[in-house]
């Protein structure tokens, strides 16, 4: 049995213990730890381990049992009723073909655009040896996924390129829209990935609690410059945020190996 939470422990965040304690037994549900059908540890038994009183572990279980994870049955115990939802996780694009293929998957809503032509933030978040172009145009969206809210992004699409298509643009997601673009051909694209506190419009729009873990994505793209001064221009940038319920990174971590003869 894993050893007692210390009241220290629960204390450090300001979110009502029974919730810590929801989310807890929900992550034992989610890994396997408690399986379905299994009979879970008794209240008493999860008040000592975890140091809290009955009527808050009371508080904790009932929540899963409203969600429809546990079952009680009286005089025998509490049951796994059922695993919890399967998560619609994308893997998330690791190459510039990849992200045209997640674009095309989004619906596209627009929250917020700007009136006229803003330029770049001064600070990017990421390295970009890319020339900055004179102005960008500004589009803040949210996109969903099977109905779902999946991401919230602040895009900025050079002026001049936002202006030879802006349906496009305003109707979907913005790699998809400069793939095809004619005459376009993007020659440098990078992105960054961290994990950050949800701040109040992210959590407003993705339904989560402000503070709560999102992944930041932070992407740009560069096509070749139309003057020999500048060897690349930068033409698209971006700043999404995931819930982190929808991210998955996956690697074959032996793929730069030779196989074998």
């Amino acid at each position: 049995m894993p050893e007692p939470l210390s009241s220290e422990l629960l204390s450090r965040s300001r979110q009502p213990v029974y919730l810590q304690l929801a989310t807890i037994f929900r992550r034992q549900i989610e890994s396997g730890a408690w399986r379905q059908g299994a009979r879970i540890p008794s209240l008493e038994q999860l008040c000592r381990q975890y140091g809290v009183a009955r009527m808050t572990m009371h508080h904790a279980l009932s929540m899963l049992d409203e969600e429809g994870l546990l079952e009680r049955s009286r005089g025998r115990g509490t049951f796994v009723r059922a695993p919890c939802r399967a998560r619609r996780q994308v893997s998330l694009s690791t190459s510039w073909d990849e992200a045209v293929a997640v674009g095309a998957q989004l619906d596209t809503e627009a929250m917020v655009e700007s009136a006229g032509n803003v330029p770049l933030p001064d600070d990017l978040g990421m390295p970009c040896a890319g020339e900055r172009a004179p102005a960008y145009h500004f589009l803040r969206r949210l996109h969903r996924l099977d109905g779902r809210p999946f991401a919230v992004g602040e895009v900025y699409i050079e002026a001049g390129v936002f202006a030879r298509d802006p349906d496009a643009f305003r109707q979907g997601a913005s790699v998809p829209v400069l793939d095809r673009f004619p005459g376009l051909s993007v020659s440098t694209a990078r992105q960054r990935l961290s994990i950050v506190a949800a701040g109040a419009e992210a959590a407003a729009a993705l339904a989560l609690a402000v503070g709560a873990p999102v992944a930041e994505l932070r992407r740009f793209a560069c096509v070749p410059s139309s003057t020999a001064a500048e060897a690349e221009r930068i033409v698209y940038f971006a700043r999404i945020e995931f819930p982190t319920e929808f991210v998955c990174l996956d690697f074959d971590l032996l793929a730069a190996r030779p196989h074998p003869a």
